[in-house]
């Protein structure tokens, strides 16, 4: 018995700091904050591959559209299609970008989205201290828009340059734009940026939220977080839509 009383007691102390140290990893958990759509019913966007007009080669517009697209996603009361459908779809229209708001309505139609996003990276650094710029808008179809999906034949070559004629004038839409700069020599977008990254970051981490700061993919992605809730609050406002705090965020649990 003697020869066992070590052992038995090496397990209960094993038994009992086991669950004290998941309960400590527990409590570093932490809710993220998270977007509310101001719509009375799920709506769908889609966004389309970013320009660049940065000064800085290299800036992939296609990868920006796709954190925008992760964002986006994330939204209660909104769903965004994965980038390679947009891309598709642009493809079978012989579409390189969109130039004027027929280009975005035919799109649309032919995606059947209620939203398409459009951008422009206006400034990049993705090294320390990281700068992230763009210009956002959202082209929301309007009550009474034609939304059939798109009938080929209604198209006439060269289809994707088309910019006028009957159906131009027929076009109902409204956009709500924004446009930020984000600087991580910011002490407003630091701070902003560490309320983002809450919820969002591995806890065991060594760098903890410090990672937003080192990683433009991450640093761009918070971007694309605040300039998503500037669209959605400029769409309460053009929707007449009351929100509580004035922000198009999730109230926390409680």
């Amino acid at each position: 018995m003697g020869r066992t009383l070590p052992a038995t007691l090496s397990l209960l102390a094993t038994a009992v700091f086991l669950p004290s140290m998941l309960m400590g990893c527990q409590s570093r958990l932490a809710q993220p904050v998270v977007l509310k759509a101001p719509y009375a019913a799920e709506r769908v966007w889609a966004v389309v591959p970013f320009a660049n007009e940065s000064g800085v080669s290299g800036v992939d517009g296609a990868a920006v559209a796709d954190r925008f697209v992760s964002e986006i996603e994330q939204v209660d009361g909104l769903r965004c299609l994965p980038l390679n459908r947009t891309l598709a779809a642009m493809k079978s229209l012989g579409m390189t970008g969109i130039r004027d708001l027929q280009q975005a309505s035919t799109l649309m139609r032919t995606l059947q989205v209620d939203g398409l996003v459009l951008g422009t990276v206006t400034d990049w650094s993705p090294y320390k201290p990281l700068r992230f710029g763009a210009a956002v808008e959202v082209i929301a179809a309007s009550e009474g828009a034609d939304r059939r999906p798109i009938d080929l034949k209604e198209l006439t070559m060269p289809t994707a340059e088309s910019t006028g004629g009957a159906a131009a004038t027929k076009l109902q839409a409204e956009v709500s734009q924004g446009s930020r700069v984000f600087d991580a020599r910011n002490h407003e977008t630091l701070s902003e940026l560490e309320r983002y990254a809450q919820g969002r970051f591995d806890p065991n981490s060594p760098l903890g939220v410090q990672t937003y700061e080192m990683r433009i993919d991450l640093f761009s992605r918070f971007g694309a977080y605040v300039l998503t809730r500037d669209l959605l609050e400029q769409e309460a406002a053009r929707l007449g839509v009351a929100l509580e705090g004035g922000r198009a965020e999730r109230p926390p649990a409680k």
